[in-house]
């Protein structure tokens, strides 16, 4: 009752005082787009970009070029989707205007001497296969890093005929993630160019989602193959929107491979969104959004026999998220625009963590309670200049409530026992500032150059820890004992239930180690990493093109590395125009970010001011008073003097070719060597040959220091084809074959013998060898569609572990002698997922009316393929090499919605 009773109360708890703050701020900055502004005179050639509903279009390429094939002028469309060049001397000219996501624009324009009225363009969205078709007539650069073939994308036409699972097309297209390369702070999300934590817009107020869109680009922080980039939609001029529900239940689906009966489960998804003009304002508009999810769900608990046989067991597991959005925009004139954004999430979990060998009892309740503001600005200095300027505050609660309060027990490669252990709360306030120049100059040359500067993570996160507090026992592998019962001629070592009498125990001898935390439980930490880039795109000739850029990165959070200079370079030569023939190559240095975390490690520990106890001999293994645990040498953690941060080299090298008119072929080869990587090694570890576990330094347990000596290689090849057949089919496909090796992960890595880090050469965690990912449509352009989803990869690495602390430093991960890391394989994955789906127009006869109403059935794991998840590589654990979970079995997912 403790985790639903937090369910139901955490959401709301300060929830008044928080958006009443929040409401005030967004009111206030709305405000400011009421303020005119002046009006700029001077003769140009300016227009709008909307879709086909009239949302504008912000962010897409439009090039003026002369009848003779000459680029007089290029922009980039504002928040607005307002474009605006100088007017050129009379004469014969043409737009061309591209945006991924949508179809390009080729429109005649003559020019006189006379002033131009402002132009109305409307881009038709495309689907996942459009590419950047071109011929004689054109002046498309093929070759910019934003016409890059070599990027998976999902446009919102997409959304309506792909199976999305749950509405999360973020999550669908992650599979075209490059996890490895994401490196130490994990893959970056990016929404209208700010850097976030999550979406928090409903999926039908998405434009577009696209990874690997440029991969060099000094603007980001990341590789392409390393973010995830959401442009939503931007609010319009007249009224239309969308609203949706979504139902699965247990009646539809499989049973998972692990349970012994099928649990009752049920998901609701209502979600949509309403743009339109606010009336008494004039050039203003809004776009509101929605989203409920209700995840009434179970996870699967496997069999142990501790202390005695347990079988299988459902635990219920239900998830409740919250996310709401509203977007005001405001047209001051032909070249500023602006608007706020107020995003709100809150998603509540019961029964985390548990699953597997993890027994409910040591499972957790979970809330995160997030709050966004953006105020967003767009400004054309000139006809050539455009600046963008985005101040966003975020605030995020977030809270961890233990299922039970007790200790912890942990028997290596059989169970998680106890309490979770995790009782905390963490608040985290973040502004941040971006503000980034376009200029656009040359033309006989066209030149655009970028340049900004970010400051994406910067602010405060205080933590109230209280995490072990209780104490946790860790036990090694255990043989089979027989507790009243006997093992007729098998030593008891080698006992099993299957040649033992039904009354079989572990028989829990002394802890191999015992750790509990204590002393100060609330820190605060401050954290900024303000950035600075400059990209020059330089079009030399109609064939070459050619992107440098520089960027710079500071973090706080290592406070004694060095500051970073990250040169990027990209470079496209269009080897024949008439059928997009491009060879495109690429590098870059990337520092990577380091989380807050480790500032958090260092704050907490470095002197001791908490006192995490780790205990591998004496009394205190069967149980300690108050006094004796004061009396125990407590862990610190430190850096280690001259750490740097880690850095990575990502280089490429790609040929396009566009086969057909409608489909293009991309051969590639990407690769990233990474240094300084990071890894904790404990200094204070017992000396070899590890048969005592005394310390070197008694005064004190684990010293983890914090060391960055780690290296990481990884070379793969990727083929992607996208691709129309008539309107019969179209779709997306990739295929990458990749091998990457390292001696370390990320921070948190220890090495198995800490005088022998460098020993840890092995495949890396992400080394998956083969994946395979297919998106596609039948009959796109009719009623009835019919979209396919198809995920074939091979499997991903797990290691082998004794289950004893062999090198008697309290760290169960040693391993067998000879045998490395990741020596063993898990199994491979596969899910065929479709859906059918049907659009009926209620008024099919009325010119850009898109009302309808739409019915699908989508299906995941359609062939209801057990594809297990993580094994058990435990040596002398009952269930060694066996998988403990699984994935989905098929689920059946029902939809319906209105458009208007």
């Amino acid at each position: 009752m403790k985790q639903l009773s937090f369910l139901r109360t955490a959401p709301v708890r300060g929830l008044s005082s928080l958006l009443f703050r929040a409401l005030c701020f967004f009111a206030l900055m709305t405000l400011t787009l009421l303020v005119p502004a002046g009006a700029q005179t001077a003769a140009k050639v300016s227009g709008v970009v909307r879709d086909p509903t009239g949302a504008l279009i912000p962010g897409a390429t439009v090039q003026l070029a002369h009848a003779r094939g000459a680029v007089v002028g290029s922009a980039i469309t504002d928040g607005g989707g307002h474009f605006l060049f100088a007017q050129p001397v009379a004469g014969d000219y043409h737009l061309v205007v591209v945006r991924p996501g949508f179809s390009s624009l080729d429109q005649a324009l003559h020019v006189t001497e006379s002033p131009m009225a402002p132009m109305a363009l409307t881009l038709n969205l495309a689907d996942v296969t459009t590419s950047v078709n071109v011929d004689a007539a054109q002046d498309i650069d093929v070759a910019a890093p934003e016409n890059n073939n070599d990027v998976a994308t999902v446009s919102a036409n997409d959304m309506k005929t792909l199976p999305v699972f749950d509405g999360d097309i973020v999550a669908t297209l992650s599979a075209f993630l490059d996890t490895g390369i994401a490196g130490e702070g994990g893959t970056t999300l990016i929404v209208d160019g700010v850097e976030t934590s999550s979406v928090g817009v409903a999926a039908s107020a998405i434009e577009r989602v696209s990874i690997n869109e440029d991969p060099y680009s000094a603007e980001y922080r990341q590789p392409g193959r390393g973010q995830v980039e959401v442009i939503t939609k931007s609010a319009a001029d007249h009224f239309h929107g969308s609203a949706s529900f979504t139902y699965r239940n247990s009646a539809l689906n499989g049973t998972n491979y692990f349970a012994t009966t099928k649990p009752s489960e049920q998901r609701n998804l209502y979600e949509g969104y309403l743009t339109g003009p606010i009336k008494p304002l004039r050039n203003t508009a809004f776009l509101f959004s929605m989203s409920r999810k209700e995840r009434d769900v179970y996870a699967q608990v496997l069999a142990t026999t501790l202390p005695t046989v347990m079988p299988t067991v459902n635990v219920y597991t239900p998830t409740r998220t919250t996310e709401i959005s509203m977007k005001v925009s405001r047209q001051y004139n032909d070249h500023h625009s602006a608007y706020v954004l107020y995003k709100f999430h809150d998603e509540g979990d019961v029964n985390d963590g548990v699953g597997g060998l993890v027994q409910e009892t040591a499972g957790y309740a979970e809330n995160d309670f997030d709050q966004d503001l953006t105020y967003h600005d767009d400004l054309s200095v000139s006809a050539n200049i455009l600046n963008q300027l985005d101040v966003h505050y975020e605030r995020d609660d977030q809270s961890v409530i233990n299922n039970v309060e007790a200790q912890q027990t942990i028997v290596e490669g059989v169970g998680t026992f106890g309490s979770a252990q995790l009782d905390a709360v963490y608040t985290e306030n973040n502004p941040t500032v971006n503000d980034m120049v376009t200029w656009t100059v040359g033309k006989r040359v066209p030149q655009t150059m970028k340049f900004g500067i970010q400051i994406p993570n910067m602010g405060r996160r205080i933590w109230e820890d209280e995490t072990n507090r209780e104490g946790t026992y860790t036990y090694g592998t255990i043989p089979y004992c027989v507790l009243g019962g006997t093992c007729p001629s098998i030593p008891c070592t080698k006992a099993t239930p299957e040649n033992c009498t039904p009354s079989v125990a572990y028989h829990l001898q002394l802890a191999s180690t015992f750790s509990i935390q204590q002393g100060q439980s609330r820190f605060q930490t401050l954290f900024a990493q303000p950035s600075g880039f400059f990209l020059d795109q330089m079009q030399l000739g109609k064939k070459l093109t050619v992107t440098p850029g520089l960027r710079y990165d500071f973090q706080n959070t290592l406070s004694n590395t060095k500051d970073g200079v990250e040169p990027r370079l990209s470079i496209a030569y269009m080897v024949d125009k008439k059928h997009a023939l491009v060879v495109r190559t690429g590098s870059g240095i990337y520092i990577r970010r380091v989380g807050v975390n480790i500032g958090q490690q260092l704050a907490r520990y470095q002197f001791a001011a908490e006192r995490n106890l780790l205990i591998t001999s004496g009394t205190c293994l069967t149980g300690c008073s108050p006094t004796e645990l004061a009396e125990q040498p407590p862990s610190l953690f430190q850096y280690q003097p001259g750490l740097q941060a880690p850095v990575q080299a990502y280089f490429g090298l790609s040929v396009e070719r566009q086969v057909t008119k409608n489909s293009t072929l991309v051969i590639g080869y990407n690769g990233y060597r990474g240094w300084h990587a990071l890894r904790s090694v404990d200094i204070n570890a017992p000396l070899p040959p590890f048969t005592s576990t005394v310390r070197p330094n008694p005064n004190f347990a684990q010293v983890l220091q914090l060391q960055s000596q780690g290296y990481q290689k990884t070379d793969g090849m990727s083929v992607s084809y996208r691709g129309r057949v008539g309107n019969v089919v179209s779709g997306f496909l990739q295929y990458t074959l990749q091998h990457s090796d390292a001696n370390t992960t990320f921070s948190t890595f220890m090495p198995q013998n800490q005088y022998k880090p460098n020993d840890e050469w092995s495949r890396s965690d992400f080394d998956q060898r083969q994946r395979l990912g297919l998106f596609a449509t039948l009959y796109p352009d009719k009623p009835l569609t019919v979209g396919v989803g198809f995920y074939d990869n091979t499997p991903l690495p797990y290691t082998i572990t004794t289950g004893t602390d062999d090198y008697k430093t309290g760290v169960f991960n040693a391993r067998p002698a000879g045998v490395p890391r990741n020596s063993l394989n898990g199994g491979d994955f596969q899910d065929l997922q479709l859906k059918v789906g049907y659009t009926y127009k209620l008024h099919p006869r009325v010119k850009d009316d898109e009302s309808a109403l739409a019915f699908s059935v989508s299906s995941f794991n359609t062939l209801n393929r057990v594809n297990f998840l993580t094994y058990n590589g435990v040596l002398g654990s009952p269930s060694f090499m066996q998988p403990n979970t699984a994935s989905d079995p098929r689920r059946l997912q029902l939809q319906v919605s209105y458009t208007f």
